[in-house]
């Protein structure tokens, strides 16, 4: 079965609520979509891919992701699907610098792969159980709406809660907003996430007034500016608790060098950082060096959390899982299966074909 045609488009969906971090503000999810038609003359089918770029990351927008989906797009057209090796080489070598758009592509490819060989892409991945236990992400917000949304959120069964932190009003704020989180969910377990709001030095004067608020943090993600490894090094070595990097690692090499540094206690994996194939690469070398594996998201509908949760639960990897992204936005209405949830509980769908998903582009 050969690949005919790619397509791209951009959709743009709304949010429930405004989300602030410390580096922005999102009101919309904008995604591209990708759908890669194939045929052996008898049979069709489309692969369903999307990339979520976020340029403070990786330095894609929209824009980028969809000039680089056209001019690959001939490229691509002819290569045998049933083997899926020849499509990736393709684009791991021209989209090499684009990692979010690579991995668009790359989600298009395997679905594609699956249902052109009838098999789940958990099941290659190795099927190693059908269910993840998720967070979900409290925004920078006031003290009191982030007390609120605790508390709903573990009335909707979440013990795990992941707080953004580095508000541009300061750190009183920020362990205010953590205080009150705190005391609306006493049982929750407490992630908290900095996307690089501090200096080194900033950071361990946080983290240690923030051990006198609460004892249930498991982690602290992405203290400091992503390209200073020193930094992130001596945050590790001053505080208790786990660090991890996230916009830290955008690909494989990003990873060897923390590693080989000892500069954090574990990683935060996203497939719009380093595709499925660099994904697979990082979670050998954690193994390898005894490090911790989170996976995460961007803005992702449905398709995208389906791909994450699929390669989470297949390959039983990950320590922390944090695919919550869907929860976030208004309901797409085109998007349909690959994942069950039920409280923080993601169940795959074992038996389906590629990711499972049905993607609706009327």
């Amino acid at each position: 079965m050969e690949i005919r045609t790619v397509r791209a488009e951009l959709w743009s969906l709304p949010l429930h609520a405004p989300f602030a971090i410390s580096q922005r503000i999102a009101y919309t999810a904008e995604n591209v979509f990708i759908f890669l038609d194939c045929d052996d003359g008898s049979r069709s089918v489309t692969g369903f891919g999307a990339s979520a770029p976020v340029a403070y990351v990786t330095g894609e927008t929209t824009d980028t992701v969809l000039a680089a989906i056209t001019a690959i797009a001939d490229k691509l057209a002819g290569i045998d699907i049933d083997t899926i090796d020849g499509a990736l080489a393709m684009i791991s070598g021209d989209l090499d610098r684009m990692p979010a758009a690579k991995a668009g592509l790359e989600m298009a490819i395997f679905d594609a792969w699956g249902k052109a060989n009838n098999r789940s892409l958990w099941q290659r991945f190795g099927a190693y159980q059908p269910t993840v236990q998720t967070d979900i992400t409290i925004p920078i917000t006031p003290p009191e709406a982030a007390g609120v949304l605790a508390a709903k959120a573990a009335e909707a069964g979440f013990t795990i809660l992941k707080i953004k932190v580095g508000a541009c009003e300061g750190p009183d704020v920020d362990l205010a907003r953590i205080q009150a989180i705190a005391q609306a969910a006493p049982a929750s377990r407490l992630r908290i996430d900095a996307n690089q709001a501090f200096s080194p030095d900033a950071a361990i004067d946080f983290v240690k007034r923030l051990s006198a608020v609460d004892s249930h943090i498991e982690l602290i993600e992405q203290p400091v500016v992503r390209g200073d490894t020193d930094g992130l090094k001596s945050v590790r070595d001053a505080i208790d608790y786990p660090v991890f990097a996230d916009e830290a690692v955008c690909s494989v090499d990003d990873a060897r060098e923390l590693i080989e540094r000892d500069a954090v206690d574990g990683i935060n994996i996203k497939l719009m950082k380093s595709g499925i194939s660099g994904a697979l690469q990082i979670i050998d070398l954690c193994k390898a060096a005894g490090k911790k594996l989170m996976i995460g998201c961007m803005l992702e509908t449905e398709l995208g959390i389906a791909a994450a949760a699929h390669l989470a639960a297949g390959t039983g990897a990950f320590d922390h899982i944090d695919l919550d992204s869907h929860r976030l936005l208004a309901p797409v209405p085109q998007i349909r299966g690959g994942i069950r949830h039920e409280g923080d509980i993601i169940e795959v769908d074992t038996e389906a074909i590629g990711w499972g998903v049905d993607v609706r582009n009327e």
